[in-house]
């Protein structure tokens, strides 16, 4: 057994000795640059994937769409609202996205239309679900023969489009045909045809012959009957929810620039 150990030993020991006189020096020194090349590219791609890995600015987007248009439709096939812009913004290290000077269409029936716009517009998921406007904020509705039936303006506000809610605390200017009513905080209901407001309501109307003007905390204002109310009590409760939701919304923003 001890003699087989040995015999295997120097075959191996030959093997290897005939295998490098094989190659000259010229070619060891080549194969021996080709592997520390190898090498060398290999450190430098793995710095480089690190290095970009670790330098990408979640406040400057990494992909984007200039003159985009999405549509979204329900089972059936119909259109529940499109949304274009001029641009789409997607961030690194973040599930978010950002619009530049959107517009959104939304259908709360068959022959009823939401146009809704804004300077800049965040998805804190990129789903859609909720979309936060910020700057010169607009939204009209309009009815089958094309009349702006109502003109709602604001500094900001947060859409909700599948539940066709939008609901803001700032203060807001809501202009029909024949008044023109503020108040701090609104919720409307694009289903329903409903526009609350929060607090501070002061309304004007006005017909050729005169002009009337109502304050109070709350008022509510039914676009199918053309009718403003005047709510009792004024309740917080509405405004910090909506508060609450929007904070929600933020967070992920500033998460993500804060890492």
């Amino acid at each position: 057994m001890k003699q087989a150990n040995n015999i295997l030993k120097n075959i191996s020991q030959e093997n290897i000795i005939i295998f490098f006189k094989k190659f000259s020096k010229k070619n060891i020194i080549i194969l021996s640059i080709l592997l520390i090349s190898i090498l060398w590219i290999n450190y430098t791609l793995s710095n480089a994937l690190n290095s970009n890995g670790l330098e990408l600015d979640s406040k400057i987007t990494n992909h984007f769409l200039n003159k985009f248009k999405m549509v979204k439709t329900s089972s059936g096939g119909n259109i529940d609202w499109t949304m274009w812009g001029d641009r789409l913004e997607k961030f690194p290290n973040s599930p978010r996205s950002e619009v530049i000077n959107p517009v959104m269409h939304i259908n709360s029936t068959e022959i009823e239309t939401w146009v809704i716009k804004a300077k800049h517009a965040l998805d804190p998921d990129s789903l859609f679900n909720s979309i936060y406007l910020t700057e010169d904020v607009e939204f009209n509705k309009y009815d089958n023969d094309n009349n702006n039936e109502i003109n709602v303006t604001t500094t900001e506000a947060v859409v909700y489009p599948d539940t066709e809610i939008i609901e803001t605390t700032e203060f807001a200017t809501i202009t029909t045909p024949d008044s023109t009513t503020t108040g701090n905080g609104i919720i409307a209901n694009m289903k329903s045809g409903q526009i609350k407001i929060l607090s501070n309501a002061k309304r004007l109307s006005y017909t050729d012959k005169q002009s009337q003007e109502l304050e109070g905390g709350r008022m509510l204002y039914d676009l199918t009957k053309k009718t403003w109310v005047l709510l009792k009590k004024e309740n917080q409760d509405d405004k910090m929810k909506i508060q609450e939701r929007t904070k929600t919304i933020l967070k992920t923003r500033k998460n993500r620039e804060v890492k």
